[in-house]
């Protein structure tokens, strides 16, 4: 039997750390099905969704807590499907300030959306080189988001306010 686990882990960056972890996951057969890494000042977290035999659940956990100076997260997980069938992704960038990210995802909950990724990064811009706030969003819907003039009405509404510029794409 297999399952699904999410694993989870946060430690200082160092060459190679991404090398050892799939390597020890491939040790034990297991496949990386969806991962996402990055560094994240002098530190790396990973969140990475593998298959693996049941049977070697207990190996895999123990051999992945003796890599040094990385703090592990196992947990078991079951594949799931949301009943939203429409996805989108938005772009969304401007001057930084405070609360962008809650503001929309705050808008967001009010709607019939899921959202699935958020990516965020601040970038010097080209000319001024102030710093320029980017987010870019995968969601998911059971509407078409893009032919909805109130939910864009009020999406457009809060980036006038916030002064960023917003993008929505079909998925």
């Amino acid at each position: 039997m297999y399952n699904k686990l999410i694993i989870s882990a946060t430690g200082l960056d160092r060459k190679g750390i991404v090398s050892d972890i799939s390597r020890i996951i491939s040790d034990f057969k297991g496949n990386i099905e969806t991962s996402r890494m990055v560094r994240l000042g002098e530190q790396f977290s990973l969140l990475i969704l593998i298959v693996i035999k049941t049977e070697k659940i207990d190996s895999l956990t123990k051999a992945l807590n003796e890599i040094d100076k990385l703090n592990f997260s196992i947990f078991s997980t079951k594949s799931t499907k949301n009943n939203y069938n429409k996805s989108f992704q938005i772009f969304i960038n401007g001057a930084d300030n405070e609360g962008i990210v809650y503001s929309f995802t705050k808008y967001f909950k009010n709607e019939p959306i899921n959202i699935e990724e958020v990516n965020t990064s601040i970038e010097n811009a080209p000319m001024s080189a102030s710093p320029l706030f980017m987010m870019h969003l995968i969601v998911s819907s059971d509407k078409d988001l893009i032919k909805n003039d109130t939910f864009l009405d009020g999406l457009n509404n809060l980036a006038d306010k916030l002064g960023v510029g917003i993008e929505i794409d079909k998925y």
